[in-house]
This record gives structure tokens, sequence and C-alpha cells, in this order.
């Protein structure tokens, strides 16, 4: 028995060592390879491994770890923060998701039950996947990158109610009302305990582990909260998956949020990975030979449908259309909660084994795309937007050249956010003309309620530098942090007048270097900036004279990044 199963999980390995191994090597998420590992030894590939009590039980605990990570991830003040788009823009594409999947499969034979739980699972994207990119390309602060997330945080959320209504179903397959009601009053009442009650407590337990300064202690405390609070859960009622997203929803508003994230991601990672295995033993390829033609419509739903979704989404919350058709293309997949959600339904009954191989062939399948998609968005949402897109850029572009004709000498400031705001209002004081371009819709209109001279626009194109006046200008100044549109503003500076100053605020010291590399005049990072004036302040607090404090500041100054030659403004 022991042999046998050491063999298994020898088997097991390889194949995900292989499998992980060979979509890394292509630019796909590790959860592709596993999903390839589990379809290749599964009972429909070479038949080595069948699923057992011991992988099921691994896999159960992958699931949890899963929903404790989607918990830590998960914000209650962040949510409520971005409550339009988290709310608004997230209902919406959910709403829309499964009345339109639902509906679409209700007329081709399936129950209503099952035909909401396929909307359900189809309205959910990877936030794994998604995160990981958009960190990758530096996209997460962007405003595409907050409304896609916002929309994320949403789906996270909306995935108890599938969670419930699965437990509650019978062995008939078909959900109890009575017990679906029971268990979403149970979850909401948990819900309210643990936003409101548990915080405090568990707060008080981590910190209290933490001075011990004992690292297993803390990590065998991490885990007996998220197993303990999921069988809790599960003993009052509640599905064990929802137990454990309420305990990671606790624990991320605490200050060690981060260290047990780092603590528990090997768990996780491995257990999930056990997961995505099992529904890969589960997926029949031949599905392709027996209904290519459901394949093909799963995949249009996984990738068109929701594109589509969500770009009626972004009309209806009047985002702009290059946004809207970048946060179209980043949900554009499928993800790891509706292989969840697919994977429980198959195994209660409550979806067709058949029906439910093909849905999680096309959620695979688009999850293989997702990264690209996203990787590729702003190329494709242009080349989508076409003839449109190009008509919307030239009456923005006419827009800017009518407001900045007639001024010369100005400063081109790029980015009018929290730090172009205060440079705008500087200039201001000192009668000096300048016009500034922003590409943020929330932010330009904050600044032109304020009364500064803004333009919308992205100041990282050609033409709308032009427009702006670029060869005109004395000083342009760059006050936002992205790498590569800084690269390009710099490139036409010197390129269309190269005369003109060029000035970026960095957020830190670390860009230096490169930033000077790329044709930056100046650079100012905020960091020293703040810490140079809060050092300044501490010595006149200290007693030492105005003069004094300044010449030890002046000192240090000089003596940061001395072989920049001067090219640091703090």
């Amino acid at each position: 028995m022991a042999d046998a199963l050491l063999i298994k999980m020898l088997v097991v390995i390889l194949a995900s060592v292989c499998g992980v191994g060979l979509v890394a090597r292509m630019g796909l998420p590790a959860a592709v390879g596993y999903l390839l590992a589990g379809l290749v030894i599964g009972p429909h590939g070479l038949q080595l491994i069948t699923a057992s009590d011991e992988t099921s039980f691994l896999a159960e605990l992958g699931i949890i770890f899963l929903m404790f990570m989607v918990g830590l991830e998960f914000s209650l003040s962040a949510m409520i923060a971005a409550r339009g788009d988290v709310f608004g823009a997230g209902s919406l594409q959910v709403g829309f998701t499964m009345l339109l999947v639902a509906g679409a499969a209700i007329l081709l034979g399936a129950g209503f039950g099952p035909a909401v739980l396929l909307g359900g699972a189809v309205a959910m994207s990877s936030t794994a996947i998604t995160l990981k990119q958009l960190g990758d390309q530096g996209d997460i602060g962007s405003q595409h990158g907050r409304l896609a997330l916002g929309i994320l945080l949403y789906q996270d959320l909306a995935t108890l109610p599938f969670l419930v209504v699965l437990d509650a179903s019978g062995p008939s397959g078909g959900p109890d009302p009575g017990a679906a009601v029971r268990q979403l009053g149970m979850a909401a009442i948990a819900l309210g305990v643990a936003a409101f009650v548990c915080p405090p407590i568990f707060r008080t337990a981590i910190a209290w582990v933490a001075r011990i300064n004992s690292p297993d202690l803390f990590l065998l405390t991490v885990l007996l909260l998220a197993l303990g609070t999921a069988f809790a859960g599960h003993l009052a009622g509640l599905a064990v998956p929802i137990g454990a997203f309420l305990v990671g929803m606790v624990v991320a508003e605490s200050d060690f949020r981060h260290q047990v994230e780092d603590d528990i991601r090997p768990f996780r990672d491995v257990l999930l990975g056990l997961f995505f295995i099992t529904v890969g033993m589960e997926v029949n390829p031949s599905i392709i030979a027996i209904a290519p033609f459901a394949v093909l419509a799963w995949m249009v739903a996984c990738l068109l449908g929701k594109a589509l979704v969500v770009a009626f989404v972004g009309m209806i919350m009047r985002w702009p259309t290059p946004v809207t058709a970048r946060v179209a293309l980043i949900l554009a997949h499928g993800g790891e909660e509706g292989l969840l959600l697919l994977t429980l339904a198959m195994k209660i009954g409550v979806v067709d084994m058949g029906l439910g191989q093909t849905a999680i062939f096309a959620l695979v399948s688009s999850m293989a795309l997702g990264p690209i998609l996203i990787q590729r968005n702003a190329q494709l949402a242009e080349l989508i937007g076409g003839a449109a897109h190009r008509l919307k850029a030239n009456a923005e572009e006419a827009a800017i050249r009518d407001q900045s004709q007639g001024i010369k000498d100005h400063v081109l400031l790029c980015g009018c956010g929290r730090v172009g705001r205060l440079v705008a209002l500087v200039l201001e004081a000192a009668n000096l003309s300048y016009i500034a371009v922003e590409s943020d819709l929330i932010r330009f209109r904050r600044a032109k309620r304020s009364g500064h001279n803004v333009v919308f626009g992205d100041a990282s194109r050609k033409r709308v530098l032009e427009a702006a006046g670029i060869t005109r200008a004395r000083t342009v100044a760059i006050t936002f942090d992205r790498r590569h549109a800084i690269e390009r503003i710099l490139h036409y500076a010197r390129r269309e007048n190269p005369g003109v100053s060029t000035i970026v605020s960095a957020a830190d010291d670390l860009e230096i270097s490169s930033l000077v590399r790329a044709g930056a005049g100046t650079v100012f990072p905020e960091n020293l900036a703040a810490g140079l004036a809060l050092a300044d302040q501490v010595l006149l607090v200290c007693g030492l004279s105005q003069d004094s404090a300044a010449k030890i500041v002046t000192k240090v100054r000089a003596e940061l990044s001395p072989e920049l030659g001067g090219r640091v403004g703090i």
C-alpha cells in the first residue's frame, strides 16, 4: 500500500515537473501545466493514475488554501473605497455574463440550476493570472488595471453564493431551496462575524504568536487558523471553502498579511497544483471530436462573449473607449474559481459530466490564452478600436491643439495627478504658462474642477505631444511613474525639440540611472525629497539654526548619487 502510494506521488510530481516546465518556456501560467499533467496521466490519457481518496483529500486541501489566499487578497476597505467599480461594474459583468450563458444553456436543453452554475463559472476570471501579468507589466496602478482588479474583487465575493448553492444540493443533484436559503443566511451571519467580531481576536492571537519570534509556531498558527476556521464553518453548516475565505479575509485586515501570505503560499501552490491535476484527470480530450461545435461555443463564450459583456459594462459606466477595450481583453479568460465550481457541480451531479467537461476544456484553453491577451491588451485594443478609436484620438488631439494655440516657452506637464496638481499650482502662482496632459479620466476631471489648464490625452503618444506644443515648450515635466511611457516621451522630446529641458519625477532613487540614460535632464526622486525635507524640519526642531540645517542638508544632498553629476534634483 505504501509503495503504491509512493509510486503514485512520484508519477504525479514527475508529470507536474514536465507540464509546468513545458508551459513555463511558453510563457503560460503554471495552472495550465498542472492541468496538462493531469490530462496526460489520468484515465483519459496514459491511465497511470486514477482518482482516489488520497488525491481527493489533498485536492480538497488545495481548495481550502485557494479560498484562503483569495480571502487574503480580498479587502473590505478596498471594496468600499472602490465601491463604484466593484459593486457597479462587477455586478453588471457577473450578472450579464450569467444571464447570457444561462439563457443559451437553457435554450440548448440544460436545466435552470445547472445553467445558472455554468453562467457563474464562465463569469469568473483568473485573479492569479491577471495579478501576475499586470504586475510584470507594471500596469496594476493604471486605470485599466484598477478597473479590472475591481471587477475581479467582486467576482471573488460572487463565488460564495454559488458555493452555498452547491453545498445545499441534495443527492438528486438539484439544490434544495430551503437549504440554500439557510446556507445563505448562515454565510451572511458568518460574513458579519468575520468582518466585525473576529478581526480583533485574530489580530491579538497572531500578534501574541509573532512576539514569541518563532517562525515554526507562526506557520503552525496560520495553518490552524485556516483549517480550523474552515472546519468550524463546516460544523455551522457552511461549505468548507467559504470558511477558508472568511478567515483569509480577516487575516488580510491585519498587519501580518504579507508574512502570512509568504508562509502559506508554498502549501497553496503545491496543494492547488494537485487540485488542478485532479481537474485535468477529469478532462476528456476526445470531447473535441465528440462535440467540436460545443467546445467552440464555450470558447466563444469564455473569450469573445466575456469581452463583449465587459465592453458593454464599460459603456454603461462611461469609461473611456481605449480603457474599456483594454479591461475587456484583460478579463477575457476563465479562472480557477470557475474550475472549482464546475468540478464540485459535476461531483455531486448538478451538472452533466459531458457538459461539464466541455465547459472545463474551454475554461482551461482560455486560461492558456489569458496571459497573451493581457500582455498584448494595448496593441489588441488599438487594433479592435480601428477607425472609431482613431476618430476619437483625432478629436482629442484637435481639442489639445486648440487649447495650446498661442502658447510658447511653456511647461508641458505630463500627468496631473497628486504630484502634477501641485506643480500646476506653483506654476500658476509664478504666472508661468503651462499645459497639463492627463490620461486618467478621474484625475483629469479632478484637475479640471480645480481650475488647472489640463487636457485629456495620453502624453506618451507622439501626436498628443505635438498637439500640446512640444516643439515650442521650454520644459517637459513628467510626474507619473510608468517606465515605458516615460522613455517614449523623452525620446520624442529629444527628437522634436533638442533644446527642451526635461524633468522626471521618480517614485524612489532606484530608477535614477536608467532614467538619465533614457534622456532625462533632471530626475526628482520623491523619497529623497520627502526624506530630506523631513530631516531639515527635524534639525530645526532639535535647535539648529536655519542656515546650519540648510548646510547639512545641502552636504548630504551633494553626496547622494555623485556619479550622476548633478542630474538629481532634490
